[in-house]
């Protein structure tokens, strides 16, 4: 019995030993002046390029010279992803000088005005930023947002597999009408429609992304078709809320 606490203690002590030794050896470290800050790498994963270098260090708070042992890697992470435009950020020490940053941009997929401004959303229906006047021309834009929304400067959840389709469309040109030709999305209380930018409106049905993808490759096989039997021009408007294969075309007066 005695045996056993006696191994008991000498593990405790030897545990505090490693603990003791850990601790002064890092003491040390923070105090070599062979670890100070020298140099800090910076990557920068665009998308719309509105991040800069200068940014990011000044956002870091940085300074040359002070021990990169003594920088706290996961409070650096936190003031880099309070930029607005940062959707995540990864750092890491590179012994001896260096310190690493890669800082993802946001990858906006739509906007929605408040009344008085234009924000941008991302895929994840967080109102991130204030849209540039350049970036109105290449986003479509939100309609049918609640004003409890707007406040709180982010999309209900249900909005979500909406968005998480325009960010697929974003990456994935093969698909007609393309991201490029969206002009509108508005939100209705059973799924959404679309206008395009040379005034096609077409009605989704649903409330899932798999839901919308498959509504989305029927439009393309319509739009496909009529462009080839040059119709395309007269149709004002294509109706996918129907049950499987089924659609319906509007189609514009001959006035």
């Amino acid at each position: 019995m005695w045996l056993a606490r006696a191994k008991k203690v000498l593990l405790l002590l030897a545990f505090l030993g490693v603990l003791s030794l850990l601790g002064g050896s890092l003491y040390l470290l923070k105090r070599n002046p062979y670890f100070r800050l020298s140099k800090i790498e910076i990557e920068i994963v665009p998308t719309k390029r509105v991040l800069s270098r200068g940014e990011i260090i000044k956002l870091s708070g940085l300074v040359l010279g002070q021990n990169i042992f003594e920088i706290d890697l996961s409070a650096l992470r936190k003031r880099l992803e309070l930029h607005p435009w940062v959707e995540k950020a990864f750092v890491a020490r590179k012994l001896p000088h260096t310190v690493y940053l890669r800082v993802f941009e946001e990858e906006p997929v739509a906007m929605v005005s408040t009344g008085k401004e234009v924000w941008l959303v991302n895929a994840r229906g967080r109102l991130f930023a204030k849209a540039r006047t350049s970036f109105m021309k290449e986003l479509p834009a939100l309609a049918g947002i609640s004003k409890e929304e707007l406040q709180a400067r982010r999309l209900h959840s249900s909005r979500l597999p909406v968005l998480k389709l325009l960010a697929y469309l974003k990456k994935k040109e093969g698909l007609v009408p393309p991201y490029a030709n969206l002009s509108q999305l508005k939100f209705l209380d059973e799924g959404f429609e679309l206008l395009t930018r040379d005034a096609l409106r077409v009605r989704f049905w649903g409330k899932s992304f798999k839901e919308f993808l498959k509504a989305y490759r029927k439009l393309d096989r319509i739009v496909v078709y009529l462009y080839e039997t040059r119709q395309y021009q007269r149709v004002k408007a294509v109706r996918l809320d129907y049950p499987e294969d089924k659609a319906a075309l509007v189609f514009k007066s001959l006035s």
